[in-house]
């Protein structure tokens, strides 16, 4: 008898732990806030202007004062770094000259994030990095 309520209690167990089949409905719908797509961009009409408005419109929070910091080779300051193409590019006013349509993607990296892509030279604020679509050939 104890043998055949353990069994029970070990079958119960393993289907209460067993994982389930995600909702594709749910995945698909759901968006990372670290990323922010061409196709993100586009289905909120936010490609006629530039990354800056586009991200200022879909993700202001990136936007904001993350405290300034400093170390011996950055001077320190409170906003994230822009990088295009993995390349460094300016400060956050420098994405006014990029056009949003021309944006294949925008990720945003925290400071810890961005010593590990970037290095030191990731900046003391974050970093957002602006990958272009690539034109035909």
């Amino acid at each position: 008898m104890t043998v055949k309520i353990l069994c029970s209690l070990a079958v119960v167990a393993m289907l209460g732990c067993a994982g389930r089949t995600p909702d594709p409905t749910v995945t698909a719908n759901t968006r990372r806030t670290s990323v922010l797509s061409a196709d993100e961009i586009a289905s909120a009409h936010a490609d006629l202007n530039t990354a800056y408005d586009a991200i200022s419109r879909l993700r202001p929070n990136w936007l904001s004062a993350k405290g300034v910091t400093s170390n011996a080779y950055d001077a320190g300051t409170e906003y994230a770094t822009v990088y295009v193409d993995g390349q460094r590019y300016g400060d956050l006013n420098s994405l006014r000259g990029i056009q949003a349509f021309h944006v294949g993607s925008i990720r945003y990296y925290d400071v810890t994030q961005a010593g590990a892509r970037f290095g030191i030279r990731g900046g003391s604020s974050g970093v957002i990095e602006v990958t272009m679509k690539v034109g035909p050939r």
